[in-house]
């Protein structure tokens, strides 16, 4: 089997315990408007275009046979390079051409055997630090068959396995996932079904029912929860989280994660726009976990701030 991945990032710390090698898989069927990797949400392949180091050579334009490209001179030393990032047949020649690398084409195939090279690189450091891998997206259920053949190696090597998920997937995806993890992260965004469809553009159901599902399985869960100012910051969306909190017993911890606009210029390099939203200061933050720690009374489970 094959799957398409957005990226892989060896030496991470913040995608679980430890020292991690963390796998980007691409495609994702909810629509968040302020994905922080709008380049994984598309399951086939993209051009990437970098406007800030293009020098404007043109070199780009005469390689390029489906007429993606597009450069006019506005002035003196100035000019306009205009994407039709819809054209693109991913055939390379523009990437070839570019001499500041300008260009790129997200999404590269790998069979799980290539990912296993590549996760057996770091082990010295995964036994060092408690680490292993962890598998995100883009959505890892939407490769699911994939996804569980590799975890399954990883395992048989003694790795530790973690999956990140929206949980907007089919329980038969899910439950493959979790027989070959050790932890999962799994993403908690909104707490009521309108706001699911204005914000996420998905269901509240499928996700309810795969997280349920890993509480019936036992297995080890870190509720990740993106703040987004203007979102999801009040008192109905937190009280929601003390209440996963106490509804399952295996999830251990949640995570708040302030909003962060890395998203925007991201989307603008695939030719996306990113709604913007308010970043959040440090008194905000503060006041989450104040509201935490005057609320929220489950036993032993902590409610932290990532930063």
């Amino acid at each position: 089997m094959e799957a398409l991945l957005v990226d892989i990032q060896r030496g991470s710390l913040h995608d679980g315990p430890g020292v991690r090698t963390t796998f980007f898989f691409k495609g994702c069927p909810l629509r968040c408007r302020w994905c922080h990797n709008p380049e994984s949400q598309n399951p086939g392949k993209q051009l990437s275009f970098h406007r800030e180091q293009c020098v404007g050579c043109g070199r780009c334009e005469t390689a390029c046979h489906s007429n993606v490209h597009w450069l006019t001179k506005t002035g003196t030393e100035q000019f306009r390079h205009q994407v039709y990032f819809e054209h693109c047949q991913f055939c390379g020649k523009c990437l070839e051409q570019c001499p500041t690398k300008a260009l790129k084409i997200i999404g590269t195939p790998y069979t799980e055997e290539e990912l296993l090279k590549i996760a057996l690189l770091d082990r010295a450091f995964y036994e060092h630090s408690g680490g292993g891998i962890t598998l995100s997206g883009g959505e890892v259920l939407q490769q699911a068959d994939f996804a569980a053949s590799f975890l399954s190696l990883c395992r048989e090597e003694d790795l530790h396995t973690c999956v990140e998920t929206s949980g907007f997937g089919t329980t038969d995806a899910m439950e493959k996932l979790l027989q070959e993890t050790d932890l999962l992260y799994f993403d908690w965004k909104v707490s009521t079904e309108e706001d699911a469809k204005k914000w996420i553009g998905g269901s509240l159901v499928p996700i309810l029912n795969n997280l349920a599902l890993a509480d019936k399985k036992g297995v080890r869960t870190v509720l990740r929860c993106p703040i987004i100012p203007g979102v999801n910051d009040n008192t109905v969306h937190l009280q929601a989280i003390c209440d996963l909190l106490g509804r399952y017993p295996s999830i251990e911890q949640a995570q708040l994660l302030p909003y962060h606009s890395f998203g925007i210029s991201k989307g603008g390099n695939i030719g996306q726009l990113q709604q913007e939203f308010p970043v959040p200061g440090e008194e905000e933050k503060k006041n989450w976990l104040s509201w935490f720690e005057q609320n929220g009374k489950e036993e032993g489970k902590r409610v932290v701030l990532e930063h």
